[in-house]
């Protein structure tokens, strides 16, 4: 059975994925009942998976982590939904165990106690991760907690404050005793020259007389 048998037998709404998929994935695999034995006898724990982002508010565009932890089963699958608009981009777990249609990411457990896989972020918005596990060896299945992301609000960079025009320097006005002294040598100059002019006069008519 080839991966687009396994999409079509997916519900429509694709809101959940039939544990027969994950049960039918498994056995393409072709797993050995030796392999399988000292699973059966594994000693039972609750099953369970929780999942951990590297960032809840990753920057616009930016590539993100998240991380599956289980517990409690060896045989089974995980199917994760992304959050609309963000983009599913890689994974750590091996290629022919991982399987996509639309936004979900179906994952083949196989003795596997952690499920990492990177997300790109889109450049606004928010949204949910959520998912399910299945336990293939007991037939149990379970809601994985949903995890809230949000983008980060890209910060506008602050501008450069411009620089303050240096003021021009204004000449310092002159000091008034300066203008009073010049006005009162002007007005005193005619008059000083009035008097030095008769006075010679003055003199020069004595020596004319004698």
């Amino acid at each position: 059975m080839d991966k687009d048998t396994v999409n079509m037998i997916m519900n429509e709404d694709h809101k959940r994925i039939s544990p027969i998929v994950l049960m039918l994935s498994i056995a393409i695999l072709g797993i050995s009942l030796s392999t399988l034995a000292p699973i059966v006898n594994a000693e039972a724990r609750a099953a369970d998976t929780t999942r951990t982002l590297s960032t809840t508010n990753p920057a616009p565009g930016s590539t993100f982590n998240v991380m599956l932890n289980l517990t409690g089963f060896q045989i089974g699958g995980v199917v994760e939904t992304i959050p609309d608009g963000f983009t599913f981009i890689r994974t750590t777990h091996p290629f022919n165990r991982t399987y996509m249609t639309g936004k979900k990411v179906v994952f083949v457990v196989i003795n596997e106690t952690t499920l990492k896989y990177d997300v790109r972020a889109p450049l606004e918005g928010s949204g949910t991760f959520s998912g399910t596990w299945y336990d293939a060896l007991n037939g149990t299945t379970g809601d994985i907690d949903g995890t809230d992301v949000s983008v980060r609000i890209a910060e506008t960079p602050t501008p450069s404050p411009m620089p303050s025009p240096s003021p021009t320097p204004v000449p310092s006005p002159s000091t008034p005793g300066f203008k009073v002294a010049f006005a009162l040598m002007g007005l005193l100059v005619y008059p000083l020259l009035f008097l030095r002019r008769r006075k010679n006069n003055k003199g020069g008519g004595e020596r004319g007389r004698e």
